[in-house]
């Protein structure tokens, strides 16, 4: 048996743990830089029903099926920007009153919650396509937006920033009930997203629905389960 001096062992072992140290090290900076995040699976909503009776008569009724939220990372690799894709199919119904309808406005939306924003702005614009381009903008930084098609091959887009703990509305599609009574809103991929947010970023599906007539002003809501994309 050979017994190594105590100097020499103590000198094997810090090399050791030298070597240890800066191997553990170049494997936690692999793994934090060098694997990218894999896609999530889209996930499935569960459906929404709401009935409600207005005070002149009407039966009212807004749904909302096919819902699927699709996370994905980031096309820019930015740490604090999340993106996703929605879809979903809303309808609303009125039927019954004796009062006829003179005006309803059907809304098919997200609400998008930030932790912690870390800028601030406004901006409101159209791009691409045949239609107008350009931007309002109040203040700075980088916005949280939606992006919803429009005629001519145009893209619109509304944008705004959160301050941490603020829920903003991102309506999608919009329209007012026809003739029978029944409007339908379909939105398939559409591309939602978050800038400048340094926390998580939670979703819900909202369908909104208001209708009046001469004796009566009748406006409700209903909401989709939180997700984080």
């Amino acid at each position: 048996m050979v017994i190594q001096p105590v100097e020499r062992t103590r000198e094997m072992s810090v090399q050791w743990r030298m070597r240890t140290g800066t191997a553990l090290a170049s494997l936690v900076a692999v793994m934090a830089v060098g694997v990218a995040p894999a896609d999530a699976e889209p996930v499935p909503m569960r459906p929404l029903n709401y009935d409600k009776t207005s005070r002149d008569g009407w039966q009212l009724n807004i749904k909302v099926e096919n819902e699927v939220v699709n996370s994905i990372p980031n096309l820019a690799n930015a740490q604090d920007s999340r993106e996703g894709f929605v879809t979903a199919s809303a309808t609303a119904t009125a039927v019954g009153g004796a009062a006829p309808i003179t005006d309803s406005i059907f809304i098919l939306g997200y609400q998008l919650g930030c932790q912690s924003d870390v800028s601030a702005g406004l901006q409101y614009g159209v791009t691409g396509g045949g239609g107008p381009s350009g931007a309002v903008g109040i203040g700075g930084g980088s916005p949280v937006s939606a992006s919803v098609g429009l005629d001519g091959g145009a893209a619109g887009f509304v944008q705004t920033v959160l301050q941490p703990g603020v829920i903003v509305d991102l309506p999608l599609s919009n329209m007012t009930l026809g003739q029978s009574g029944v409007a339908m809103i379909d939105i398939d991929n559409i591309h939602i997203k978050a800038d400048a947010c340094g926390g998580d970023v939670t979703i819900r599906s909202y369908a909104y629905l208001r209708i009046s007539t001469d004796v009566a002003h009748t406006q409700f809501a209903i909401y989709g389960d939180p997700i984080k994309i």
